[in-house]
Order: C-alpha cells, then sequence, then structure tokens
C-alpha cells in the first residue's frame, strides 16, 4: 500500500507512529538482551534517549514523505492536463474514452473563430487568457463525467458519454451560446470570443479518429456557413 503524506497532520501522525514503534521495539529489545536485573535501571533512560532520536528523525522523514507527494501530484497534473487551460491532454483524452467502453457516446470538436487574428491584433498573452476562459468556459458547462481537451492550438474536443447525437447536439449549442455571452476581459475592454462547433457520434474507442475527423468535417462546415454556430457530421 502506497504511504501518502498530503499535509503537516499526516506528518505529525506519522512521527508519532514510528516513535511509538520505535520505543516499543526497544523495550522488547531490552527484555531479551539486557539481563533481568537491569531492565528497571535501564528502561527510562533509553526510552527517553529512543524518544529524543525517533522523533525528529520521523518528522523529517514525514516532511520529505509529504513532498514528495505534492510533486507527485504536481507531476501528474502537468501529464494529464494543459499547463495553461487546465483542460486534459490529447493522451489522457484518448485514456478516458478507452475508461468509457463502448457506452454511446458524442464528440465536439470546438475551434476558436479567427484566433489568429485576435492574436495578431491584441498579443499573445491576450491569446493565452481568451483560451484560458474558452477553455474554462467549456468546462464548467459540462458534466463531471465528460472530458474536454486541448487537441493544439485553439481546438479543444469534448467527449460526453451515454450521449445520442441529438443530446451532443444541444451541449453543442449550449456552449456555443454561453462563449458568445462572455466576452474577454483585456486591459478592461471586454473582446467577443467565439467559437465554431463539429458534433459526430462516436461509435467505439477503437473509432475515435474517425469521429474525430467526421466532427471536424462538421467543424469546417460551420466555419464556411458563418462561424459562431455548430454543424453535425452526417
Amino acid at each position: 500500500m502506497e504511504l501518502q503524506l498530503r499535509d503537516l497532520r499526516d506528518v505529525r501522525t506519522f512521527s508519532v507512529t514510528v516513535t511509538a514503534a520505535a520505543v516499543l521495539a526497544n523495550l522488547a529489545l531490552q527484555s531479551v538482551l539486557i539481563p533481568t536485573d537491569l531492565i528497571a535501571q535501564m528502561r527510562l533512560p533509553v526510552s527517553v534517549m529512543t524518544l529524543a532520536l525517533a522523533a525528529p528523525a520521523s518528522f523529517s522523514v514525514g516532511l520529505r514523505l509529504r513532498d514528495i507527494h505534492r510533486l507527485t501530484l504536481d507531476l501528474r497534473q502537468a501529464v494529464l492536463h494543459d499547463p495553461l487551460t487546465g483542460a486534459v491532454t490529447r493522451a489522457r483524452f484518448y485514456e478516458r474514452a478507452i475508461e468509457f467502453g463502448n457506452v454511446p457516446m458524442t464528440l465536439i470538436v470546438a475551434d476558436i473563430d479567427h484566433f489568429k487574428i485576435f492574436n495578431d491584433r491584441f498579443g499573445h498573452l491576450a491569446g493565452d487568457t481568451a483560451l484560458r476562459q474558452v477553455a474554462t468556459t467549456l468546462i464548467r458547462n459540462c458534466r463531471r463525467e465528460d472530458v474536454v481537451a486541448r487537441f493544439g492550438g485553439e481546438e479543444f474536443l469534448i467527449l460526453l458519454p451515454g450521449t445520442t447525437l441529438a443530446e451532443g447536439a444541444c451541449v453543442a449549442e449550449r456552449l456555443c451560446a454561453r462563449l458568445r455571452e462572455k466576452p474577454v476581459l483585456i486591459e478592461g475592454e471586454r473582446l467577443p470570443v467565439t467559437a465554431s462547433f463539429g458534433v459526430a457520434k462516436v461509435e467505439s474507442p477503437a473509432a475515435m479518429d474517425a469521429a474525430i475527423a467526421a466532427a471536424d468535417e462538421a467543424l469546417y462546415a460551420a466555419k464556411r456557413a458563418g462561424r459562431n454556430q455548430i454543424s453535425i457530421a452526417r
């Protein structure tokens, strides 16, 4: 079983447990190694010495274990989530799709409209702000079990397990509207940021790439139709 020390309280508990075990082990050794007539004289000073050595040593070890646990969480976060937006990574997206198995699923591909022009006009820091806000809006308007991934640049994929194509289209419409209603605040100015959406059915996790291609095609149709709207794959 993996030992996880999450906070200072866990460290203290670990230190007390280890120190108590050390004192008890020392007492057991005394009963075996020290003559009976000397045990009564040795028990207290040896126990105090053990306590004095074990307590700070175990507390220090506990602190290191807590730091290792935090570092492990940070590394896992970096591997599974895009550091800029908090959306899951491409690799994690495929892992989650496999975990869902063969339940009905809908895929939504979202691409921010005119993002290059936005970046060129307002700068890359403003573009990063827009990406973070779009990702946050998508995540907050999806269910806990849905998967929102950043696939690169300004493109996001949303996987909706347990949904039909019609239900996925309704979700895409809602997400499109939420982005439309929430301009990005850059240096005190509210700037509109919209996205176009393509929606496709996922036949199975093994056919995910085919679903992505179909949703991409629908996305391009939405772009050609004027952007800031959804299109459903045929």
